[in-house]
């Protein structure tokens, strides 16, 4: 691995959080121009929540196989019997079912444009580097599994999974934060009435 992937790949939770930044400034200054009360707000919010409940199943699912294993053996079932990287496919439903949720497309193409690029280097580093360590075994397995988007016919699973504490409490506290951002919308929305935070940006 060079140098600049390894300094990336330390570090690239850390560029994550500076690249999220204009996605929250777009949830926090901007609002589209229909009523809160509106058909229109009420489907796009209830799709957003449908796409969160995807990502966080699937993140969750990710991370009940994957915590405790991660760089001491390869994971080729459950969740990674579909996909490569189902834990990152999996933030991806998060943030566009989080920009839904805020009804707020704007914030949904600045996912698009930040976050899937960040997490695609992030995985070529990831895979290199799984590459070096289990050789063939998972040069065959990355040549059968698309790396994000999963194919179900490949499915395959285990009767039992080793589950660390660690992972668990990883769980409880994405869960508790996606229960949160309904909250924070309709905070946001309360902020914007009553003229606390300026709306900067009126889109559609």
């Amino acid at each position: 691995m060079t140098t600049a992937a390894g300094w990336l790949r330390r570090h690239r939770l850390a560029l994550l959080r500076i690249a999220i930044l204009p996605i929250i400034f777009l949830a926090v200054f901007t609002r589209p121009n229909w009523s809160p009360q509106s058909w229109t707000a009420f489907g796009i919010e209830a799709i957003g929540f449908l796409v969160i409940v995807a990502g966080l199943w699937l993140r969750l699912w990710s991370i009940l196989y994957i915590g405790g294993r991660k760089s001491r053996e390869l994971v080729m079932e459950g969740p990674y019997s579909l996909c490569r990287h189902p834990l990152y496919t999996g933030t991806f439903l998060l943030s566009i079912g989080a920009g839904l949720c805020f009804e707020n497309p704007p914030m949904v193409m600045a996912t698009l444009l930040i976050v899937i690029p960040v997490h695609a280097v992030t995985a070529g580093i990831e895979e290199h580097r799984l590459s070096g360590k289990f050789g063939e075994v998972y040069t065959n397995y990355a040549e059968k599994r698309p790396r994000f988007v999963p194919d179900f016919r490949q499915f395959r699973s285990v009767e039992w999974v080793k589950v660390s504490t660690r992972s668990i409490h990883r769980i409880m506290f994405e869960t508790v934060c996606v229960l949160l951002l309904p909250i924070a919308e309709d905070l946001i929305e309360m902020l914007h009435a009553r003229e606390v935070v300026p709306v900067l940006w009126h889109f559609l």
